[in-house]
């Protein structure tokens, strides 16, 4: 495949960082960019718990996600329709297969995505700044004794992949994804397991030999996301290696 039409390898990803306490008033927020997509992530303290933790006794962790009219190419005034709560389940299942919803029994976080400029990849890096942010999140909660114990089970990182043509693409852009054969979203933990996969292949389908390629490609990349969630978490405040149970 021909270089790319940002000049990147096919197995680069654009320029990715995570700003922290971004905003005042919510108990944790981190501004996420990769590349020309910017997303801002917080996380809010409700006191809604939904009836069915209470019954089983456990906490949880919902996801909102939001385009802005302004997002998109052309003005985007259907904000919240139906890929929009495809995407926030995706990312709330994410976040939460991160944490052990048992050990915050009577917390309920809502985790908030809004779309600042979207060109690729915002449902990953929602899930990527979202886990920066919950970290920072029940770190609070800790010190303020609201919960007892640090619910962390194990770091992950989101990333998205296209293949065109046979090329596996790494962190493919708006224009990249729409032309693509398949695209592909996966989140994979520390430990080298799968949180989360998720695909389309409507016009070529997917051989388990590329769909393998991809899954350990995704593992050998996850560390260059993970080093920069560590460092964000380092400059909000949080001890990580120590607030980690890994």
């Amino acid at each position: 495949m021909a270089m790319r039409i940002d000049g990147r390898e096919n197995l680069e990803f654009r320029k990715m960082e995570f700003k922290v306490n971004y905003l005042k008033y919510p108990l944790s927020s981190v501004l996420g960019i990769l590349g020309d997509t910017i997303v801002l992530v917080s996380v809010s303290l409700s006191e809604n718990l939904p009836d069915f933790c209470k019954a089983f006794g456990h906490g949880w962790i919902s996801a909102e996600y939001r385009l802005l009219p302004a997002s998109t190419h052309t003005r985007n005034s259907n904000i919240i329709n139906s890929r929009a709560q495809e995407i926030k389940r995706m990312i709330g299942r994410s976040l939460r297969s991160a944490f052990d919803v048992y050990k915050f029994p009577k917390v309920y976080l809502i985790v908030d995505c809004e779309i600042l400029q979207a060109d690729g990849g915002t449902r990953v890096t929602c899930i990527n700044a979202g886990f920066v942010a919950l970290v920072l999140a029940f770190d609070k909660l800790l010190k303020s004794n609201i919960i007892e114990q640090n619910p962390l089970k194990s770091q992950i990182a989101a990333m998205s992949f296209s293949v065109e043509k046979g090329s596996i693409i790494l962190d493919p852009n708006y224009l990249e994804d729409s032309n693509a054969d398949i695209d592909l979203n996966i989140v994979v933990n520390r430990d080298k397991k799968i949180n989360e996969l998720q695909f389309s292949a409507e016009k070529d389908p997917i051989s388990k030999e590329l769909l393998d390629s991809i899954i350990d490609i995704s593992f050998q990349k996850a560390k260059f996301i993970m080093d920069l969630q560590d460092k964000a978490i380092g400059q909000g405040g949080v001890e990580f290696v120590k607030l980690s149970n890994q």
